[in-house]
């Protein structure tokens, strides 16, 4: 049984507009017919979801850093590929920003141990121009991670990514949060220097 659809933008979004028991009775060619299908498998095909190629955005640690990726410009660069390389960890918050959710990623300080990172403070920069220093004993008081996912998916420039810095706001008591604490959770970070 043969049916003609009509697509939308969505698979969800489509309709039969028309059934005929065979092609025999439309009276097509083969060659019409064959057309016809192949044109049919082409539409469902473009419908279904795409593989996501993994982003292409860096993190470059600079300052007080023993190792060198690009030794000219004293910093150390990291991939995603090299973040997803890293032992992985998960926080589910909800933010100011976002719904209830998970954020996976690395912890911060394995980041930073990749680049020989050694000081007490740590300056982290957003795409925006925005930016926060935090203590280094944040890092292992917390376990913060640098998310580079969300509920599993990568996080993208418009949906605060690449990374953001993320602290497990549940296991926080209400005195840590307060304040101007919320400042600390910079999204869209590409640059960390340690001083």
């Amino acid at each position: 049984m043969i049916r003609l659809l009509r697509f939308a933008r969505s698979a969800s979004s489509c309709s039969v507009l028309w059934t005929a028991p065979s092609f025999k009775r439309l009276h097509l060619p083969r060659l019409g017919a064959s057309l016809l299908g192949t044109a049919v498998l082409s539409a469902a095909l473009s419908l279904a979801p795409r593989a996501q190629a993994e982003p292409q955005e860096t993190l470059t640690v600079a300052g007080n850093i023993v190792k060198f990726t690009d030794a000219s410009n004293k910093s150390y660069v990291l991939t995603w590929s090299d973040l997803d390389k890293l032992p992985r960890h998960a926080i589910t918050t909800a933010t100011e920003w976002t719904p209830k959710g998970t954020f996976e990623g690395p912890l911060l300080r394995d980041v930073l141990a990749k680049a020989g990172a050694k000081g007490q403070k740590i300056k982290l920069y957003a795409e925006d121009d925005y930016n926060v220093t935090i203590p280094a004993s944040d890092l292992d008081r917390y376990n913060v991670i640098l998310a580079n996912r969300w509920n599993g998916k990568p996080m993208r420039r418009e949906d605060y990514g690449p990374f953001w810095l993320m602290y497990p706001l549940p296991s926080m008591s209400e005195s840590e949060v307060s304040g101007v604490f919320i400042s600390k959770l910079i999204w869209q970070v590409f640059r960390i220097e340690i001083r």
